[in-house]
Order: structure tokens, then C-alpha cells, then sequence
């Protein structure tokens, strides 16, 4: 295959995540590269993503690293559950994500090391299309499948420092490193004379980028806090050969939080990415959106369980997803809660949270709805 056929191959596949047959099975949140998961953790998803800046077990702003309080290692589990409405008929798929894994240590009581494993994509779908095969003067029936397993990960290293008791600040580098395993097979009613046709690509993807970050405190009342990823180069390779190069999206993130009741964190959260840095990887028929993902929530103390202090969250939170479809944006609203308990004396910590997600695109009667549970698990040496 030519490089051009191989770019065109790319370019396309993204797209055939949209049904084009009532029998379809696929998808309007994962197009393009993926859906962007938001490297949030379970803490933060069940508030609707609003605590992520001040939030240690997140990994968007670094500075946040000091919140720790100690040595912790993090572990996050997230089915989704999925369906897709196209007029009368609606077809369900269960996606698997593992989105999140931390771990923190304190090098001085003021100075912390962290290392986090994290989706900054996901691109894991099935679209099944019925077509035919003319071959002479007969028409043979055909079932098309495509098929997408993979994912792009962060890779973080970070350093959080904390000058004076209201101020945090925090730097990383990070490495972008993954692979996607496209498949397309084709099966003929008429097995007799035609055998399946099957076709698979993997590409990996490779790239660097930088972020630093900040919290403010005024006392115990309010937080504020903001972060910045500079995204650098990235590639799109298939083997040994690079097929085309563009940029980790550059994000900006920006939150402000009410801390004056005890035990209880109440925030709003906005944050700006500029995914049209990846453009250059695409297709120019690819459309792309630098998205504003916003959200509002809260972290509250609830009643005693079994002995333990439980926290309540709930939040929503509305964004327009990087990759649109038929030309138009995929806008998504979520609504969430969750509940946290600490387990084993303290030494580790149980979060919950259900989100359920609406999503839309103005050029499709489409629609899709989604109910993931998220799961995180902290423990502390």
C-alpha cells in the first residue's frame, strides 16, 4: 500500500463509526482519534469533572500533586455502557476502559514526586454495515464490520512544589505513546464461493509535551487554581515509517473552589483545547473543534457508614467532543455523582461515581446515550 492510500485509509475508517444501516452498531462519540476521556479520576467524574484542577489523583495540573498528603498509588477501572438510537432502533455495545493509573511520593515535606499512566484518547468501537457485491449479472449480499482497538496514552512525570503554605506550583513533561488496530472484514452470504475478506493496520503514535500548573488558597475559605499543557511534536507511524506529523493539543484549564465548610469542596471548572494541533495526523475532510469542556459540582460530607464517613458528589458538565461527524460538532451533556469511603484505617480510599452522558450532532437523527461507571482505588503505603 502507498503512503497517500494508507493516509487515505486512515482518514476514512474514523468515519465508518457512524451507522449508515439500521442494523449498524457504532458510535458518535468515537470518531476522528477517539473520545477524550478527560484524564479525570473517579473523585472528580462523580463532582462532573469540576475538582480535576485542585484534585491529586487527576492529572491535569501538576501542582495539585501536594494534595496527596503522603505516598498514595491509584488505580481507576471505567466501563461504559453505550447505545446508539437511529430512528426506531437502538443497538448497545460495553467498551472497557482502564483510564488512570498514579502513583505520588514526597521527596521533602514540601517537594513531590508523581508518575501517572492515563487515556488521552480512546478508540475503541465496532461498526457492522450491511452492503452487497456485484459480480456479472449477480448481486451477493455482504456484512461489513470495522473494527477499532487502542488507545493514545499520557505518560506524566511530575514535580510539585509548595514555596509557601497558599502556593503550589507543579511542572511535568509528558510522553504520548500508543497504537490503534484497525480491522475490516468483509463476509458474504454466499460462503460457498466467496471467502471473508479481512484487513488490519496498526499505527502507533509517538509525541512529547510540557505542562505546569498552580493553586492558590485564601486561607481555608476558596482555591483557585489553573494549568497549562504545551503540546509538542507528534507522528503518526505505521511500521518503521512515519506517515505524517502535527502537535499535542495545547490545553489551558482554570478553576475556582469554595472550601469554608468542613470536609466539603464545592467548584466550577473550565478548560480550552486546541485538538486542530492534530490536525496534521487526518484528513482534511476530518472535522475537528478546539473544544471548551466546563463543569460544576460538589464534594460534600455525608452520613457514617459502618463506622466510615461517607462523601457525597454530584455535578454536570458540557463539552463539544474534538472529532465531529458529517460536518457537524458532537456536543455532549453529563450529568454524575459518586460517593468516596476510606477503608482500612485510612490507609486506603474507595470512590464511585455513575455518569450518564447525552450526545448529539445536528447533521444526524443520531443519538447516543451512555452510562459509565467509574471505579478508583487508592492505597497508601
Amino acid at each position: 500500500m502507498t503512503m497517500r492510500r494508507l493516509s487515505f485509509t486512515l482518514a476514512l475508517l474514523p468515519l465508518a463509526a457512524l451507522p449508515l444501516a439500521a442494523r449498524a452498531q457504532g458510535t458518535l462519540s468515537t470518531q476522528g482519534f477517539g473520545y477524550p476521556t478527560g484524564q479525570i479520576s473517579t473523585r472528580s467524574l462523580g463532582a462532573g469533572g469540576a475538582l480535576a484542577e485542585i484534585d491529586p489523583l487527576s492529572v491535569t495540573n501538576p501542582a495539585a500533586l501536594l494534595n496527596f498528603g503522603g505516598s498514595a498509588l491509584y488505580f481507576q477501572a471505567e466501563p461504559e455502557y453505550r447505545t446508539l438510537h437511529v430512528g426506531g432502533t437502538s443497538e448497545r455495545t460495553t467498551i472497557a476502559r482502564y483510564p488512570l493509573v498514579a502513583a505520588s511520593i514526597p521527596l521533602t515535606s514540601t517537594l513531590y514526586a508523581g508518575l501517572s499512566l492515563s487515556s488521552l484518547l480512546d478508540r475503541s468501537f465496532q461498526t457492522t454495515v450491511r452492503g452487497s457485491y456485484t459480480l456479472s449479472d449477480t448481486t451477493i449480499g455482504t456484512t461489513n464490520v470495522f473494527q477499532s482497538n487502542g488507545a493514545i496514552g499520557d505518560v506524566r512525570a511530575a514535580l510539585a512544589w509548595a514555596p509557601w503554605n497558599w502556593m503550589h506550583l507543579g511542572v511535568a513533561a509528558h510522553a504520548i505513546t500508543g497504537d490503534n488496530r484497525l480491522t475490516s472484514t468483509q463476509t458474504f452470504d454466499d460462503t460457498i464461493r466467496f471467502a471473508r475478506q479481512i484487513d488490519t493496520l496498526t499505527v502507533t503514535y509517538t509525541g512529547k509535551a510540557y505542562s505546569a500548573g498552580v493553586e492558590l488558597y485564601a486561607g481555608s475559605a476558596a482555591a483557585f487554581a489553573a494549568s497549562y499543557r504545551r503540546g509538542g511534536t507528534m507522528s503518526l507511524k505505521h511500521g518503521d515509517t512515519t506517515i505524517s506529523q502535527a502537535r499535542v493539543p495545547d490545553r489551558l484549564s482554570l478553576s475556582a473552589a469554595y472550601l469554608g465548610l468542613r470536609g466539603s469542596t464545592i467548584a466550577v471548572r473550565t478548560s480550552h483545547e486546541q485538538w486542530t494541533d492534530m490536525a496534521g495526523l487526518g484528513s482534511p475532510a476530518l472535522r475537528i473543534t478546539d473544544n471548551w469542556d466546563t463543569s460544576v459540582g460538589a464534594d460534600v460530607v455525608g452520613p457514617a457508614l459502618l463506622g466510615r464517613t461517607l462523601q457525597l458528589r454530584a455535578g454536570g458538565r458540557w463539552r463539544t467532543l474534538p472529532f465531529g461527524v458529517l460536518g457537524a460538532d458532537v456536543k455532549e451533556t453529563s450529568f454524575s455523582f459518586g460517593t468516596g469511603m476510606p477503608l482500612a484505617r485510612g490507609r486506603a480510599a474507595l470512590d464511585l461515581a455513575g455518569i450518564h452522558a447525552s450526545r448529539t450532532a445536528s447533521s444526524t437523527s443520531a443519538t447516543e446515550s451512555a452510562w459509565t461507571l467509574s471505579v478508583g482505588i487508592t492505597v497508601r503505603p
